[in-house]
């Protein structure tokens, strides 16, 4: 989720891509892992990564218990996880506050300095190649569409329609996207929220529960996104598909964006499983608009 401004992920994400550079250790087995870790905005930002040293656990080791636990408790307050450096050997008290937290500790043999290093570097390659995006993705015709649009405009209701009618659930609300090697941009669900909607009125379904197996996909490259806006009356819009679609840039990809504009009576579903389909043909070299407008040059031209 995006919490306080800043993107995150699992810590048993950052673990994975943690464990070798920082030379990470779990103490606690997997206890934390399904907690959201934060990521933060700039480098000036704290880390949600909490790093003890030997200052740290030299201080709670001359402390009594009483203290020693209210000092520990209220360190790993706020934190998404803790790391124990330089390889020390450090008061039980420490692990059992973890536990109790339900917050993950990780020990490293490498200096607190260096580790602190370590974790900005990788925050900021999180940060450069995955982010979340507040929308809904779906396989549409082999098609992935990222559903955007203001709160409340019907984002679920409509994805649910859609996958009535046979395509194919990624991910509602949030989704998150990473770009890979070749620049394309992928996007997921969160693993806690996946195969999961939320419909106004319904509150949570289990998608994959509802309409079966077959109706989710864990993953789809997102190829086009899709606006919904509200309908302002007054608003030129195109009517003839002659504009080039305009661009939404994300991670330094520019992905195709189309913006449907919103008023009642208007089929929200069938205009998006026709914008793809109008998207296919494009990519295929087909405009309608143009093909149209060749037919009436020429009409003219024979008169």
């Amino acid at each position: 989720m995006n919490e306080g401004g800043g993107q995150s992920l699992l810590v048993r994400h950052f673990y994975q891509k943690a464990k070798i550079p920082l030379e990470l250790r779990p103490v606690s087995g997997k206890t934390g892992f399904a907690r959201p870790l934060i990521l933060p905005e700039s480098a000036k930002k704290s880390l949600s990564v909490h790093v003890w040293g030997k200052s740290e656990v030299q201080k709670i080791g001359r402390m009594p218990p009483g203290q020693r636990k209210k000092f520990i408790h209220k360190g790993i307050e706020d934190v998404s996880c803790l790391i124990l450096s330089d390889g020390l050997s450090y008061p039980r008290s420490i692990k059992l506050a973890a536990r109790e937290k339900k917050i993950a500790l990780f020990v490293t043999g490498i200096t607190k300095t260096k580790c602190k290093i370590q974790l900005k570097k990788l925050f900021a390659s999180f940060q450069s190649q995955q982010q979340i995006l507040p929308g809904g993705l779906l396989q549409i015709f082999g098609c992935g569409v990222l559903i955007l649009g203001d709160s409340g405009v019907g984002k679920s209701e409509c994805a649910l329609e859609l996958i009535s009618r046979g395509h194919l659930f990624v991910s509602d609300d949030v989704v998150l996207v990473k770009k890979v090697a070749d620049r394309r941009l992928i996007g997921s669900a969160a693993s806690l929220s996946r195969n999961f909607m939320e419909i106004r009125g319904l509150g949570i379904i289990n998608i994959k529960k509802i309409f079966g197996e077959k109706s989710v996909c864990p993953h789809a490259d997102i190829d086009l996104i899709i606006m919904l806006k509200k309908w302002k009356e007054g608003k030129e819009y195109d009517r003839l598909g002659l504009k080039i679609p305009e661009s939404y840039r994300f991670l330094g990809v520019d992905i195709p964006k189309i913006t449907i504009p919103l008023a009642p009576g208007r089929n929200i579903s069938t205009l998006i499983e026709v914008a793809c389909k109008v998207f296919l043909l494009k990519q295929g070299g087909y405009h309608a608009a143009q093909d149209i407008t060749k037919k009436l040059d020429r009409a003219l031209a024979a008169r």
